[in-house]
């Protein structure tokens, strides 16, 4: 049996399973999001907004990896404990919780992570945000400043928050 759309487009098995999955990942990570409530939702709305990448700093003494483009590399930490990130053309969602230690300073964990996995017509930079959001220990804010620790010290992602 086929399905047609107006003007006879037709939808592949292919493309009804790509339909079907996206929406189950939409409705799996709306119903898993959290948000903090009190004293650590007042914490947490230090992250909320839209954070471009600045550098990110490897361990040990490597040079820092910095992109071309600031605008390509954003995390938005939006309410009710959703995120939303661009890593060059791609783009990603996940859940994200948080439990501040004191008003700009916390640990930080993101959930499962749902991503576009387009081949980006420029080179992407190579620092592995998009595997390395999963290895999130911990966060420090000051002023535009977000610095996110990696576990285990493995580097720190350094962010500034973006001007409207």
């Amino acid at each position: 049996m086929d399905v047609c759309f107006s003007k006879g487009a037709q939808m592949t098995p292919r493309s009804t399973f790509l339909m079907v999955a996206g929406a189950c990942a939409a409705l799996a990570l709306t119903a898993c999001s959290t948000f903090p409530s009190g004293k650590t939702a007042e914490a947490a709305q230090t992250l909320i907004g839209t954070w471009q990448l600045v550098q990110f700093l490897p361990k040990g003494s490597a040079a820092p990896v910095k992109p071309d483009a600031a605008d390509r590399y954003e995390i938005t930490f939006v309410d009710k404990g959703r995120v939303a990130l661009k890593v060059d053309c791609n783009r990603a969602t996940a859940i994200w919780e948080t439990t501040p230690t004191d008003g700009t300073h916390g640990t930080l964990t993101f959930g499962p992570m749902a991503m576009t996995r387009m081949a980006c017509p420029t080179p992407a930079l190579d620092t592995g945000w998009e595997l390395n959001a999963n290895s999130v220990a911990n966060y420090a804010v000051a002023g535009d400043s977000l610095v996110l620790g990696l576990k285990d010290g493995k580097g720190t992602y350094e962010w500034a928050r973006k001007k409207d």
